[in-house]
């Protein structure tokens, strides 16, 4: 059951990072979507106090990663824990993802509790062509 309409819009899980030379960051993200097809982009929307979006603002880059509906645990490693207190980031993509998306940092703008951060898509790869993607609703995580 619902408890509001807000619980029926349909997203997704993604794990959204960043880093610099010196630090790394990542999170579970229910909020991107593609916001350009030519050129094509992309816009995640993220607490201002997070790791990553320090981590986004200093780098003026992110990546995007669609985790498989089979990654609950990895979702909720990234959707649970901060990059302030747990080393996250093993490797550059998480083993098992659909697909990837990088992206340069072309603008951002505060939107309510969150910024949004619009992003030039400059490499992308489809890694499992017969994946599923996680679907994220309120109910099943919080």
């Amino acid at each position: 059951m619902y408890k509001n309409a807000f619980d029926c819009l349909v997203q997704g899980v993604y794990i959204v990072s960043s880093c610099t030379e010196n630090e790394r960051a990542g999170l579970a993200a229910a909020w991107v979507m593609q916001s350009a097809f030519k050129p094509a982009m992309l816009a995640v929307a993220l607490g201002p106090t997070r790791k990553t979006a320090e981590v986004i603002e200093k780098s003026k880059k992110f990546s995007i990663q669609v985790l498989d509906k089979k990654q609950k645990e990895i979702g909720e490693l990234f959707g649970y824990y901060s990059s302030r207190n747990v080393e996250k980031l093993k490797l550059p993509i998480v083993e098992g993802v659909i697909a990837y998306f990088e992206c340069e940092l072309v603008g951002r703008f505060e939107s309510g509790d969150h910024v949004i951060y619009n992003g030039l898509v400059v490499n992308h790869k489809l890694l499992n062509p017969h994946g599923e993607p996680m679907l994220f609703s309120m109910r099943d995580w919080f």
